[in-house]
């Protein structure tokens, strides 16, 4: 039988990202990653493109969906006027900044890689490549904000555990235990979801000569074994929360039984009272 090559298909839907040129820098370019929020609400932003059809002179602002914008090269005034136009089309803005730096490097010769001191080196600014380090760097901000929020989940979990040892009992607001999952089932939904840290970038699937330099920018921020390392740890609180949750449904239960036995035995005395009541002296 022969054998068909099809084609690899790419993935539909709305870009990775979004992008607007900026004025060329140099071979040695900043890049900083801004986290915005949660989401950001692409459709209505104006002067921006799909990566693969505007050129690029080396400088540029890319928006990411899920709340992460990369300034390539820009100037501290061009940063300021890109990040005010994007930041009120961005959802659940983080209470405090997270940003992350790395340093660009345009080298004609020798492998793409990233050097002992955290350059990136890339032989030429073009699109794809300048997309795949900011992707890779919106990635790495994303994950240092679930960290810290998971961390903070932990924080306000451990007194409630601590009181289970020491007590034998917690004092657990119903509110408070439903906000905890919540949390977990948001963290999920960003590193699984929007983010999907997890996953190669659209990009490789027609580029995939630069699988090798994203498995080094990978390896570099360590975006695998951070995104592990959530998944375990979004895992132990949503135990933690579903058995708290547990136990605040029994201690209910408890009490409604213990209701219904007060109830009935309050009946069980009224009917005694009226019999007694009936019954000659």
């Amino acid at each position: 039988m022969p054998v068909i090559n099809m084609p690899a298909l790419r993935p539909t839907g709305l870009p990775e990202a979004l992008v607007m040129p900026l004025p060329g820098r140099g071979d040695q370019i900043d890049m900083r990653a801004h986290l915005l929020g949660t989401r950001i609400d692409m459709r209505a932003l104006a002067g921006f493109g799909d990566p693969e059809l505007v050129e690029l002179g080396g400088s540029c602002a890319f928006v990411f969906r899920y709340g992460a914008v990369v300034l390539v090269g820009a100037t501290s005034e061009e940063e300021a006027r890109i990040l005010a136009q994007v930041a009120p089309h961005a959802v659940d803005p983080p209470t405090s900044p997270e940003i992350e730096t790395a340093r660009v490097e345009l080298r004609d010769d020798g492998d793409e890689t990233v050097s002992a001191d955290g350059r990136i080196r890339l032989r030429e600014a073009t699109p794809e490549r300048l997309l795949l380090a900011a992707t890779v760097l919106a990635r790495s901000v994303v994950l240092a904000r679930d960290e810290m929020r998971i961390e903070d989940a932990f924080d306000r979990i451990e007194p409630l555990l601590v009181d289970m040892r020491e007590h034998g009992r917690a004092h657990l607001p119903i509110r408070q235990i439903m906000r905890q999952i919540g949390s977990v089932l948001s963290a999920q939904h960003r590193v699984v979801g929007r983010a999907r840290i997890g996953e190669k970038p659209d990009l490789l699937w027609e580029h995939p000569e630069l699988d090798r330099l994203y498995g080094r920018l990978e390896a570099e921020y360590e975006l695998g074994d951070r995104t592990r390392t959530i998944e375990r740890k979004l895992e132990m609180l949503g135990d933690s929360a579903e058995w708290l949750l547990d136990l605040v449904q029994d201690k209910r239960s408890l009490r409604l039984e213990l209701s219904v036995v007060a109830l009935i035995a309050f009946e069980v005395a009224i009917g005694l009272y009226e019999i007694a009541a009936r019954w000659p002296h």
